[in-house]
């Protein structure tokens, strides 16, 4: 078995709301409950020093920069769309905050920045199903994201 059929994501005590939401297809973030500030997941305290609690995000981005991961890689799910390196990349989320994230199957060429962005769920191994996004296609009849 390789490093990349063995990598999985687990979660924790501190982790499991966030996964739970995640396999219902909710992207969770922070907010703060004093000032109403959004943070990134992985953020637990509001520069007041207030406790962050969990928010649903709407799930929508705009692709901020990307770039390609030449190093081994840990899955072939995160590869782009013509097999090879994965994209990674920062989005900055409708609520504010950026997320470091995985674009899996597409084109670094084929990317933008500013680009609309979609969260999705990706299940690497028989781990926990982790937020990537991918660009969202307009369609020009109705203009409604797919």
């Amino acid at each position: 078995m390789t490093a990349a059929q063995q990598y999985t994501i687990e979660r924790n005590a501190a982790s499991a709301p966030f996964f739970d939401a995640a396999r219902s297809g909710t992207l969770l973030i922070r907010v703060c409950p004093t000032c109403d500030h959004f943070y990134a997941p992985h953020v637990r305290r509001c520069r007041d020093g207030s406790e962050l609690e969990w928010h649903a995000a709407r799930g929508t981005a705009t692709l901020v920069t990307w770039a390609v991961d030449h190093s081994p890689a840990i899955s072939t799910e995160l590869s782009s769309s013509d097999g090879g390196p994965p994209v990674i990349g920062i989005v900055e989320l409708s609520e504010g905050p950026w997320m470091y994230t995985a674009l899996p199957g597409v084109h670094p060429a084929s990317l933008s920045d500013g680009m609309d962005m979609h969260v999705e769920f990706l299940t690497l191994g028989t781990g926990e199903p982790v937020p990537v996004f991918a660009p969202t296609v307009k369609h020009p009849e109705s203009e409604q994201p797919r």
